[in-house]
């Protein structure tokens, strides 16, 4: 009898993270729920509201080749990764949050990084609490009219966001 009520709490379980799954899944497909955190330093904190929801899309960080750009920062689906020229390095904090946070998803903080000096490293805390990835002290955010790997189109845009080099450089270059 002990055995036949742990399968079905089992099971209860199962269905109920299967519907959450379903739940917490945009128009597109997407998944907006947090992977599991790393063990380490940077590890992200569970997002505690909206402004870090499309955050989880970032996962490992790498560079790419951008054909008008140059060598640049991506995640590991190869969408740009973007500084925001309102944010501070000195120190590090981050100002964007709500409508700006919606179109520009702060990037978790992770230690899952090749091609950047682990030095350049680092990582802020936002209001919700959540830890930001910063490279070079720079806050970094993906965006969202980027849908495909090398995607370019928050470059310059406003004059306030640019993609970053692997050494934490805002490219200041417009669009091409």
């Amino acid at each position: 009898m002990k055995n036949h009520s742990r399968v079905a709490s089992a099971a209860a379980i199962m269905l109920a993270v299967a519907a959450l799954a379903t739940a917490c899944s945009s128009d597109d497909g997407s998944a907006t729920t947090t992977p599991s955190a790393p063990s380490a330093p940077f590890a992200p904190s569970a997002p505690a509201s909206s402004d870090a929801a499309g955050a989880a899309a970032a996962g490992k960080v790498s560079t790419s080749s951008s054909p008008t750009l140059g060598t640049i920062i991506v995640n590991e689906a190869g969408r740009t990764l973007y500084a925001f020229a309102q944010d501070t390095t000195t120190p590090p904090k981050s100002n964007c949050y709500a409508d700006c946070a919606a179109k520009w998803p702060a990037v978790p903080a992770t230690t899952d990084v090749k091609g950047i000096d682990p030095g350049l490293l680092g990582s802020v805390t936002r209001k919700d609490g959540t830890k930001q990835l910063t490279v070079n002290a720079h806050p970094v955010y993906l965006f969202a009219g980027d849908q495909a790997a090398g995607d370019t189109k928050g470059q310059a845009l406003k004059g306030v966001w640019h993609a970053l080099t692997p050494q934490g450089t805002e490219i200041k270059t417009p669009k091409a």
